[in-house]
């Protein structure tokens, strides 16, 4: 499914084109990065459809053609990223309503929950110390201060490339060493 069938202004203009023929040729990969973040098909085909219209909408904003890829695939990261955010706050305020209208806490989490939550955190944080120092950082700078790649990269004086590629290798070993300490491994 083309998630532009329908026009942004009725009939397609010329003017369109150069996006439409970006999102043709980048729909597939654009699909697959929104894919890492959400799992539901229905989001995809919305965000998709999101990151169409901004396109079609900012295209000319981009001056150097070489940046247009990029570019493309920081919009589908961030329509993403607010739509988890989104529904992080939606949940948020679903909990805060149902903690109001419960006065015996049954709906919370128990004993045993608060256990095994305190203890996948301690996990995490095993694992992170056992990370190299510069992939801690650099994932460190990215969870908890939420800078982007390029801010990660003026902090630490590297390449945007070369947070990408710790923050990779970072991610890898700590999903590596959470599934040994998780799975009794460790």
């Amino acid at each position: 499914m083309h998630a532009l069938s329908v026009p942004l202004h009725g009939q397609p203009n010329a003017a369109d084109a150069p996006a439409m023929e970006l999102l043709t040729r980048e729909e597939g990969a654009l699909r697959r990065v929104i894919q890492r973040y959400v799992r539901d098909a229905s989001t995809v085909d919305d965000l998709y459809q999101e990151v169409s219209l901004k396109v079609l909408r900012h295209l000319d904003t981009v001056r150097e053609p070489a940046a247009l890829r990029g570019w493309l695939f920081q919009l589908a990261r961030n329509a993403c990223l607010d739509y988890l955010r989104r529904e992080d706050r939606r949940h948020q305020q679903s909990s805060a309503v149902l903690s109001e209208h419960t006065a015996t806490g049954d709906l919370g989490r128990g004993p045993a929950e608060r256990f095994v939550t305190d203890e996948r955190l301690q996990a995490v944080r095993r694992a992170l110390a056992d990370l190299p120092e510069s992939q801690r950082e650099v994932i460190r700078l990215r969870v908890e201060e939420g800078l982007d790649h390029l801010a990660i990269a003026a902090r630490l004086n590297i390449s945007r490339q070369a947070v990408e590629v710790r923050l990779c290798r970072g991610r890898a070993a700590l999903k590596t060493r959470l599934d040994a300490i998780i799975g009794g491994e460790l």
